[in-house]
């Protein structure tokens, strides 16, 4: 039976009733949802939005807004479609040109239409489909999916001209610190509500996890968040590319733990019993649900950066703890944690203010001199080291300034877990609460 027809009025009740608002329950706003709608509403740029980011980081929440933002400002009720290609009730693929083909009543023909999609990765022939109706013209869309592989097998060629790609990543504190006093300042925010730090380190940037912190025990949080990865992610979505996702799931919970470790295809082969061919397989359907990502290894030339063995990070620091095991050293998670965290804030830095994509590393050498993250901004290189350690060791500050003459630094920062900002030797120490809160006024030479 077919019953997409039905769900696509079922997810536009606003059709029948413009009164209608999707998402009332979710008054708080990402930073990247006033300008999904900006994007919407300028016409005279005709390429579409792709929204990419893992499970559970508020994607569907933003395009839900955007269309009671768009009902705000007058947009016509029945010119604004959404719809969900990865709602478990459907039956069998459903295409993208059969919900645009949709026609409701009241469709204002002298406005442009929106169509706002999740998951489109579901829907047939999407990216044909997407290309040809950017080129014909036939509306807005704004699509999104947790699955990097569509854009690289299938979306790249297509989408050249045609759409802009944008990410969605777990919460960043500052987003936190707004979310949880909407309309104030982030810094005021945590002046009356400090304990927004510890629980961001202790859940993750995860929205509806973090959230609820104080509502419900941590504990249950986390094991909500463990789970929820662990059955659409990759029970779910990785079981579509292989056969057995139980030793997939098995490398993912390693590489979680070990968030920040150097990848290894042919160790991790052997902890397996499987060969090293597929490991590196699983490996790569792993970073395309975007719930691991690999920081590669500083060089001068591009070719021997690819040569080298990456570092592999969880996404959101928040997958640390869920899949922690009690007993592992504390000491040891916490830094892991902190570390986690500050990759995910750098890479923000990285798409707000480097000149490309890649414009972040960690540096080692042959003699194991190494610094935790190198990032190129258009006219200086910045390097940063990651402590959990609420004092600051002298050999510490001495061997970032090595690493920071060995690549031509401008600037060098400590993030520690320390409370007091300070100047010494010419490196930035900084407290891990400030850096997370404003990393680029941290890092800018």
């Amino acid at each position: 039976m077919n019953d997409w027809p039905i769900l696509v009025e079922e997810k536009n009740p606003w059709w029948k009733q413009p009164e209608q608002r999707a998402a009332r329950a979710f008054p708080a706003k990402r930073d990247v949802q006033p300008r999904v709608v900006r994007h919407i509403r300028r016409f005279e740029d005709r390429r579409a939005l792709v929204l990419m980011g893992p499970r559970q980081v508020g994607k569907t929440t933003v395009l839900l807004q955007t269309v009671d933002d768009l009902l705000d400002a007058g947009w016509p009720a029945a010119n604004l479609t959404y719809f969900d290609f990865s709602d478990d009730r459907l039956t069998e693929e459903v295409s993208a040109r059969a919900i645009v083909a949709v026609e409701p009543a009241g469709l204002d023909p002298h406005h442009p239409r929106a169509f706002l999609f999740d998951e489109i990765g579901s829907a047939l022939d999407w990216d044909r489909w997407l290309k040809q109706a950017v080129d014909a013209r036939h509306g807005r869309f704004v699509v999104t999916d947790s699955a990097a592989t569509l854009m690289r097998q299938k979306g790249r060629e297509s989408g050249v001209g045609r759409w802009d790609e944008w990410w969605l990543e777990g919460l960043t504190l500052r987003e936190l610190a707004l979310l949880a006093s909407p309309g104030g300042e982030p810094v005021e925010a945590l002046r009356r509500r400090p304990e927004l730090v510890d629980q961001y380190l202790a859940l993750g940037g995860f929205p509806e996890i973090v959230l609820q912190a104080g509502a419900l025990d941590a504990g249950l949080l986390l094991r909500r968040l463990r789970e929820g990865v662990v059955e659409k992610a990759i029970l779910r979505d990785i079981a579509r590319e292989v056969r057995d996702p139980e030793p997939i799931l098995a490398l993912f919970v390693y590489l979680v733990q070990q968030s920040g470790g150097i990848w290894n295809a042919r160790k991790r082969a052997g902890d397996l019993g499987r060969d090293e061919r597929s490991v590196s397989q699983w490996q790569t359907l792993l970073a395309d649900t975007l719930l691991i990502t690999a920081l590669p290894r500083h060089a001068q030339h591009a070719a021997a950066s690819l040569r080298s063995r990456p570092k592999l990070y969880a996404a959101d620091h928040g997958l640390v703890q869920a899949f922690a095991v009690a007993g592992h050293s504390d000491t040891e998670r916490q830094g892991r944690v902190l570390e986690t965290a500050v990759y995910r804030h750098l890479r923000e830095v990285e798409r707000e203010h480097a000149h490309s994509s890649g414009a972040l590393s960690y540096y080692r050498d042959r003699r194991g001199l190494e610094a935790d993250f190198v990032l190129e901004l258009p006219k200086a290189r910045i390097v940063v080291e990651v402590t959990s350690s609420r004092r600051v060791k002298k050999e510490k500050l001495e061997r970032l300034r090595q690493v920071g003459e060995k690549v031509g630094a401008l600037g060098l920062t400590l993030v520690y877990g320390g409370l007091v900002s300070e100047e010494v030797g010419g490196v930035r120490v900084t407290p891990a609460a400030r850096f997370l809160l404003d990393p680029w006024r941290t890092v800018a030479p």
